[in-house]
C-alpha cells in the first residue's frame, strides 16, 4: 500500500484522518487507564467521563472538518441544537 502524498489536498486530508485516529485511540487509552486507576473515587471518576465526551464530541467535529462537513451548533434559552448540514453560502 502507498502513502498518501502530502503535497496534495486529498493526501492532507488523509493524513489529517489519520492523526485523528492515531489521537483517538492514544486519549481512548488513556481514558481507560484513568478509570482503572479511579475505580474508587467516584467523584474524580465523574468528571473524567465529562471530559471523556468533550473530547469525543472534539474529535467528531474534526473528523467532520477534515471530511468537508461544518458543524452549526446553537444555543437559546429553548435548548442546544447541532447541525452538519451545509451552511448558507458554503457549496451551492
Amino acid at each position: 500500500m502507498k502513502a498518501p502524498d502530502i503535497m496534495t489536498p486529498d493526501g492532507r486530508r488523509a493524513w489529517a484522518f489519520i492523526a485523528l485516529i492515531g489521537a483517538s485511540l492514544t486519549f481512548t487509552c488513556f481514558i481507560a487507564w484513568g478509570l482503572w486507576h479511579l475505580a474508587a473515587h467516584v467523584r474524580e471518576t465523574f468528571w473524567l467521563a465529562i471530559a471523556a465526551h468533550v473530547q469525543l464530541f472534539l474529535v467528531i467535529g474534526a473528523f467532520s472538518w477534515v471530511l468537508g462537513r461544518r458543524m452549526l451548533v446553537t444555543a437559546s434559552r429553548d435548548g442546544a441544537t447541532i447541525d452538519d448540514r451545509d451552511q448558507p453560502g458554503e457549496g451551492q
